[in-house]
């Protein structure tokens, strides 16, 4: 499944818009960078991830998991 693909599902289960769906997404990412020392920092690009970012890493460590 893609990340498009798993915004639309979200949005659609929840009857609000993919954009909404990804706002929510970055106010928690957002959120979460606040503490210098958390794991999301190292994820991503630029200074903050984005919700983009954050779900391929998810779908990275859960095909890892799936793997062991």
């Amino acid at each position: 499944m893609k990340n498009n693909d798993i915004f639309k599902s979200i949005a659609r289960q929840n009857g609000v818009s993919e954009e909404e769906v990804k706002r929510e997404i970055e106010k928690s990412i957002a959120e979460a960078c606040k503490d210098p020392n958390a794991p999301i920092n190292k994820i991503g690009k630029g200074k903050v991830p984005t919700p983009e970012e954050v779900m391929e890493h998810v779908l990275r460590e859960v095909a890892k998991a799936n793997m062991n």
